[in-house]
C-alpha cells in the first residue's frame, strides 16, 4: 500500500467498454461466519490503522488458524474453537503494516518499522501458545530489518520493498536461521508472487510486472515485463490453471481494478477485460484458489471473482467488512481463501479478522487411505498399488500428494497429482519387516495429512486381500493427469474383478464424444490416454468434459459406475 498518494476516482475505457461494475453470477456465494476485533495497540498515527494483512495456518491434523497482523504485534485466532476467538498474541514493533506468511509450522512477519526485522515466530505448540524463534536483522551482510511485504514458496523467503528495495531471498532449509541465498532488483517490488521457480514481481510506481526465473537464486533471469498506461501495480496472482496472470492497482492514473493477462507466450502479453467491482473503490490485494479470485477492496471490502473464463470474469458474490463513512485506503487490507475447510478470511484496518464462507468450493477432506488395507502383508519384490480418496476436485481445487513410507531402512516420499501411486517393493523393502504409510495433502501454502496412518508387512510369497499383490481391492476411478491438459491427457481405472468395461468421455452437454474403451477387461489396473479428439479423429474444442467408467459383471449386474471432470485448455 501507498498511503501517500491520494485517492483517485475516475472512470476510463477498456477496449471501447466503460469500466462499469462487473456482471454477478447468479446469488452471492459469499456468506459471513464470525469478526474478531481483537485490537493490539493503535490506532497507527496519521493513517488510523488497528490492523493490516492476514494469512492462515493449518496444522498437520487439519486444524485451521488465522494470523493478522496488528499495530504491536500478530494475533493468532483459533478458527476451530467455538467460539472462534484470538488464542495467542505476539508482540512486534509499532507499525500501519504488518505482513506475514507461514512455512511448515512457523510464521515469518516483517513490517515497515526497522525494529521488527524478519520475525520468525513458531506456531507448533498452538492452540496453547506461539513464540518467536528468532528475529533476523542482517543476513549474509544484507540489512533486512524492514520489508514491506513478503512471499513465501518452496522453502524460500523473499522480502519485498523497504530495505531490499526489490527483493532480497533467503534459504529456510533451517527455518528458525534462514541464509542468503540471493535477490533480484529490477526496480522497487512492492510484492511478489513465486510459483515453479517463477517470479511475478509487482512494481507499484509504473513499470508494471517483471516476470523472471528464479531457479537459481543467486541469478535470477528476466523472461517477461507487463506494462500498461498508468500502472501502479499492487500485487499479483498467476492462475493455475492456463497462463493467466491478474494484478491489482493501488495508486497511479489507471483505473484501479483488478486486470487480467494472457501470458502463454511470453515475453508477448495479452491484456484481456479487467473486473471492476467498484469504479469508484481502490483494490488492494488478489489471491486466487482454483478457478476464483479473492479480492481486498478497501472500503468496498471483499469481492470473489469467477475466473472460469479469464476474458469474461464474472462477479461471484462480495460481504462489506467496512460500514464507515470515509473512502479511499481505509476498509479491507488482504484476503487468504486456501483453507482446506472452504472458509476464507479477511483482515479490516478498521474492525478486524472477517471468517467467511464461499458456496462455490466445496469443502476438502483429509484422503482416507484404500489399499493395502491395515496390517495387510505385501509380497517382497512385488508392486505394490497404494491407494486412497480425493481430498477434492483437480479441476476446482488444485492440491498434490505425497505418499509417506517409513520403517527400518525407508523413510521415502512419492509425490503425484493421483490418487495411487505404485511401489516396487524391491530393496530396501526387506523380508520380515513392517512398515506405515499415510498420505499428505498440499496446495502452495497448507498441509495437512491423511487421517490413518496404515501397517503393511513384506515377506516372500504374501498376499494382499483380493489374493495377490497388485490387484486393487476396489473399484475405481482416477481423476486424469495432467489435468487440465493439452494436448492428452491419462485416465487410470482399476478393476477387482473381471467384467465388461466401458469408458466413455460426454461433453457439458451430456452428449458423447468419444468411447476410449468398451469391452471385457480382467482384474487390475489400466491407463489409457485421450487425445482430445472426438469418435471421428477430430479435434474437440477446450473446456469441461466429463468422462464415465461403467462396469457390468458377466450376469448382466452393474458392479461400478463413477464419473470425474477434466479440462481441456487451448
Amino acid at each position: 500500500m501507498n498511503p501517500f498518494v491520494p485517492t483517485i476516482k475516475r472512470f476510463i475505457f477498456f477496449l471501447l467498454m466503460a469500466a462499469v461494475p462487473a456482471p454477478v453470477l447468479g446469488d452471492d456465494l459469499v456468506t459471513f461466519i464470525a469478526n474478531v476485533d481483537q485490537r493490539h495497540g493503535g490506532p497507527s498515527p496519521g493513517f488510523g490503522f488497528y490492523y493490516a494483512s492476514c494469512w492462515g495456518y493449518v496444522a498437520p491434523d487439519g486444524h485451521e488458524y488465522a494470523l493478522i497482523g496488528c499495530y504491536s504485534g500478530t494475533s493468532i485466532i483459533d478458527l476451530d474453537a467455538n467460539p472462534i476467538a484470538e488464542t495467542a498474541y505476539v508482540p512486534g514493533a509499532n507499525s500501519s503494516w504488518h505482513e506475514l506468511k507461514t512455512w511448515g509450522h512457523y510464521a515469518y512477519a516483517v513490517s515497515e518499522n526497522s525494529s521488527q526485522g524478519l520475525q520468525i515466530i513458531d506456531l507448533s505448540q498452538l492452540p496453547d501458545t506461539a513464540f518467536v524463534a528468532n528475529t533476523v536483522f542482517n543476513v549474509g551482510g544484507h540489512y533486512i530489518g524492514n520489508s514491506h511485504s513478503i512471499t513465501v514458496a518452496d522453502g524460500y523467503v523473499y522480502l519485498n520493498g523497504g530495505a531490499s528495495n526489490g527483493t532480497v531471498i533467503l534459504d529456510i532449509t533451517d527455518p528458525e536461521n534462514p541464509t542468503y541465498a540471493g535477490q533480484y532488483q529490477p526496480a522497487y517490488l512492492h510484492d511478489t508472487y513465486v510459483k515453479r521457480d517463477t517470479l511475478y514481481g509487482a512494481a507499484i510506481y509504473g513499470e508494471g510486472v517483471f516476470i523472471a526465473d528464479v531457479s537459481n537464486k543467486a541469478a535470477p533471469q528476466q523472461i517477461g515485463l507487463i506494462t500498461y498506461p498508468g500502472s501502479g501495480t499492487h500485487n499479483v496472482w498467476k492462475s493455475d490453471f492456463g497462463s493467466y496472470m491478474f494484478t491489482a492497482d493501488e495508486i497511479g492514473s489507471t483505473q484501479m481494478n483488478m486486470k487480467v493477462f494472457d501470458i502463454s507466450n511470453l515475453p508477448s502479453f495479452t491484456q484481456l477485460p479487467p473486473f471492476t467491482a467498484d469504479p469508484s473503490s481502490i483494490i488492494h490485494n488478489v489471491h486466487g484458489r482454483g478457478n476464483y479470485v479473492y479480492i481486498a477492496h478497501y472500503d468496498d471490502g471483499v469481492f470473489v471473482a469467477d475466473v472460469h473464463d479469464p476474458s469474461n470474469v464474472l462477479n461471484a458474490g462480495q460481504y462489506d467488512t467496512y460500514l464507515g463513512g470515509q473512502t479511499g485506503y481505509i476498509g479491507c487490507w488482504g484476503v487468504y481463501p486456501y483453507f482446506p475447510s472452504g472458509r476464507w478470511i479477511a483482515s479490516d484496518t478498521q474492525t478486524g479478522l472477517y471468517v467467511l464462507g464461499f458456496d462455490g468450493v466445496t469443502p476438502r477432506i483429509r484422503s482416507p487411505l484404500v489399499s493395502p488395507s491395515d496390517g495387510d502383508s505385501l509380497s517382497e519384490g512385488a508392486t505394490a498399488q497404494f491407494m486412497w480418496q480425493p481430498a477434492a476436485l483437480q479441476s476446482e481445487d488444485p492440491h498434490r500428494y505425497e505418499l509417506h513410507i517409513s520403517g527400518n531402512g525407508v523413510d521415502t516420499l512419492f509425490g503425484t497429482q493421483d490418487t495411487m501411486v505404485s511401489v516396487d517393493l524391491n530393496a530396501p523393502f526387506a523380508n520380515g519387516e513392517t512398515y506405515s504409510w499415510h498420505v499428505l495433502i498440499r496446495d502452495e501454502f497448507t498441509t495437512v495429512s491423511s487421517p490413518d496412518t496404515f501397517q503393511f508387512s513384506v515377506g516372500p510369497g504374501a498376499v494382499g486381500v483380493k489374493g495377490s499383490v497388485g490387484l486393487p481391492q476396489a473399484y475405481g476411478l482416477f481423476q486424469n493427469y495432467p489435468n487440465p491438459f493439452n494436448p492428452s491427457t491419462k485416465i487410470q481405472i482399476a478393476l477387482p474383478e473381471e467384467g465388461r468395461v466401458r469408458l466413455v468421455v460426454y461433453n457439458a452437454l451430456g452428449q458423447e464424444v468419444a468411447t476410449l474403451f468398451d469391452g471385457n477387461k480382467g482384474a487390475g489396473f489400466f491407463t489409457t490416454d485421450w487425445n482430445g479428439r472426438n469418435q471421428k479423429g477430430k479435434k474437440v474444442g477446450s473446456g469441461v468434459y466429463l468422462y464415465r467408467l461403467t462396469v457390468i459383471d458377466g450376469a448382466g449386474h452393474l458392479q461400478y459406475t463413477s464419473t470425474k471432470r477434466m479440462v481441456l485448455v487451448g
